[in-house]
């Protein structure tokens, strides 16, 4: 599924038409994340590498996995000082225990089957005193059953949340709607598969794994983002995104 998304997704977000990561989860994920110059770093789900290359650039040393060779093969075209791709599975993650000062996943881990599974791998190659940071989809803009209300003059005002306690696969088919009609209309619009949980869910996992959660964020646009973008102005009406961190004791 994911090599089949990736050239479009590959081309549309270097293209500057994820708005949302653009402008609200990344800058919120890094306000966030600790110092990481001088750490070794996984990077889970790295995609394209977009995210990696930032991570690289604050000085982390990185391992980047993903599990869709063609995302792979795009991350080592793009290159990137202090980075090592290769293609693996987070569940069975290559890599000895205690590895690793610090693991991130952007928005990766709600897209494989079993995030538990992959948090307790995650909790396995860090050392004691490191930490895991990631982000997902917020459960209440991922709920089975959604949709936003509207004014008179058309503007969203608030979400409608249904079934909100489901916990299990999603599938959907959506693409980026800020790029041109014409460059759209070259590729399938995306099917994406992941695995919901609730947010007491998603604390719940990490918790399990024996991780102390430290800190975590509902990031939205700020009004002066959101007056300048108003095509992400409605982070301002529903979370889109949750971001957590966890240490190892």
């Amino acid at each position: 599924m994911w090599n089949a998304n990736a050239a479009a997704w590959t081309e549309l977000s270097r293209g500057g038409f994820d708005r949302y990561r653009d402008l609200v989860n990344t800058p919120a994920f890094f306000t966030l994340l600790p110092p990481v110059d001088g750490l070794l770093c996984l990077d889970l789900g790295c995609g394209e590498g977009h995210n990696t290359r930032l991570l690289a650039g604050r000085g982390a040393r990185v391992a980047a996995l993903d599990v869709a060779e063609a995302f792979i093969a795009a991350a080592v075209a793009a290159g990137g000082p202090g980075i090592r791709y290769l293609v693996g599975d987070g569940e069975v993650l290559p890599f000895r225990a205690s590895g690793f000062d610090a693991v991130t996943a952007f928005m990766s881990l709600m897209d494989v089957a079993d995030p538990e599974r992959v948090l307790h791998e995650v909790a396995r190659v860090l050392r004691p005193g490191g930490f895991v940071q990631f982000s997902v989809l917020h459960p209440v803009i991922a709920a089975p059953v959604g949709r936003w209300m509207n004014d008179e003059s058309g503007a969203r005002q608030g979400r409608v949340v249904g079934d909100y306690f489901y916990e299990g696969p999603l599938t959907e088919t959506w693409s980026f709607g800020n790029a041109p009609a014409e460059l759209r209309d070259r590729y399938e619009p995306f099917t994406i598969t992941y695995a919901r949980r609730t947010f007491a869910g998603w604390l719940s996992a990490v918790l399990a794994t024996g991780l102390a959660i430290e800190a975590v964020a509902e990031p939205c646009a700020d009004q002066q983002t959101a007056a300048a973008h108003p095509e992400v102005a409605d982070t301002r009406i529903a979370p889109y995104f949750l971001i957590v961190r966890a240490r190892k004791p």
